[in-house]
Parts: structure tokens; sequence; C-alpha cells
């Protein structure tokens, strides 16, 4: 963690899966790393506007990073959780549904990140009739090379029909990237901001007390003319 402005900042590390020479899988007019960028770059923007929390990115563009590449930069950065982003793809059509990865036998808070992630995107893919196809474990680079707690998303076939509608909607990656950034939250613990309350007080300034009606005239106009200020004279007493 580290400290902003006297808050305490959790750090988390998006990465969104493939890019540049690497599109990832491809079908019915998807590409892989297109929808990974959306929901990292969704995911963190719901992040910040709503938690205390420093979010950073793997890649914002469309360029290459091997998965070894990835974790280095997470763990260069001192992030304090891990979030890859991946679109699944199968040879059988009708395969489809959602899952989640952490790297083999992880326990602890890895375990626990990969519960509240999970959880949470769950919500929205039951609401849309997803199969569940559960969380499991796997020897994958960006989960075995983070000294973070990592987890990694496959956010339905883009192989089957079906899923690849719902991909297709911005709506839906949205809401996938607002669960994603929820479940993040929850596990690091991380601060919601407080909302900021409409202040409609006015203040006034008062620039002097005169004995004498022509004095407060001359000095309002005169300030009229330096500061294009509005100014009243008001008599009290």
């Amino acid at each position: 963690m580290m400290k902003k402005g006297g808050i305490q900042m959790v750090k988390m590390m998006l990465d969104a899966g493939h890019g540049g020479k690497d599109p990832g899988a491809v079908a019915h007019g998807l590409q892989e790393k297109d929808l990974t960028l959306h929901l990292a770059v969704k995911a963190g923007a719901y992040l910040t506007s709503r938690y205390d929390c420093d979010v950073i990115y793997t890649r914002t563009k469309d360029v290459y990073l091997s998965p070894s590449e990835r974790a280095d930069l997470a763990n260069e950065a001192g992030a304090d959780l891990f979030c890859s982003f991946h679109i699944n793809s199968a040879a059988n059509p009708a395969a489809r549904g959602f899952e989640t990865f952490k790297f083999n036998g992880a326990a602890g808070k890895t375990a626990m990140l990969q519960i509240l992630v999970h959880g949470a995107a769950v919500k929205v893919t039951d609401r849309h009739e997803v199969l569940d196809r559960g969380m499991k474990d796997e020897n994958f680079a960006v989960l075995r090379e983070t000294a973070m707690p990592a987890v990694l998303t496959e956010t339905l076939f883009i192989s089957n029909k079906e899923d690849a509608r719902l991909l297709k909607s911005d709506a839906f990656l949205n809401s996938m990237a607002a669960a994603y950034g929820e479940g993040l939250a929850r596990a690091a613990g991380a601060k919601e901001r407080k909302a900021q309350a409409a202040d409609n007080r006015l203040f006034r300034l008062h620039t002097g007390t005169f004995t004498g009606q022509a004095e407060a005239d001359n000095q309002a106009e005169m300030l009229r003319k330096a500061y294009g200020w509005t100014i009243y004279v008001k008599e009290e007493g």
C-alpha cells in the first residue's frame, strides 16, 4: 500500500490480456485483445471513481507484452493485487460460460481474491443466464510469477454465438467491469470515497465602514473600476 495525501491507498495492477501482434482468440467479428482492454480500463475507471486506490495497467494501448513482462511490471510497481482479463475460446462451439483462475494450490489472500472477484462477476452473469464454470487452479505465468495475490478471469467464450452476442454489448461489458472492480475493492479492503456534499452557502466580502454616503459610493466605484467587482453600498444602523 502507499499513502497519497495522507490517505492509505491500495495499489492494483490490471492486465488486459494479449495485444499488439497477439490478438488472442478471434471469432464472430471480435478480437480478444480489444475486449480485454475494454474490461481493464472500465474496471480501473470504476475503482478510481469510487474507492481510495491507485490503479495501474500493464497496457492501455494495443501493444504486445509477454506473460513474464506483465508479471514483472506488477512486481516492480509493488502492486498489492493483480487481475488479468481474458476471453475464452474452444474448438467446440457449444462451449460457453464464465470462470476464474488462481495459481495451483494458492491459498490465503489469493484464494479470497478469487472468491470475491468470481462472486461479484457471477451476480452479473447469472442475470444473463451465463453458465458458471467455477473457480479453478492453473499454472499460468502471470499467476505463477506475480509476487502478490493474483487472479485471471475468462469472461465468456468468444467462439460461442450466444456468448459473443453478449460480448458485443458495451452494457454487458461495463457491468462485468464494474463487478470486477467491486470484487477487487472488497479483496483489497479499499475504502469507499466519501461523497462530496453540496455546499450552497454564500460568502460576502465587507470592504469598509464609512460615516458618509458619498465616501462609500466613491470607494465602491473605485473597486468596480479596479477589479470589475459587483459592489453594493448598504446602509446599516
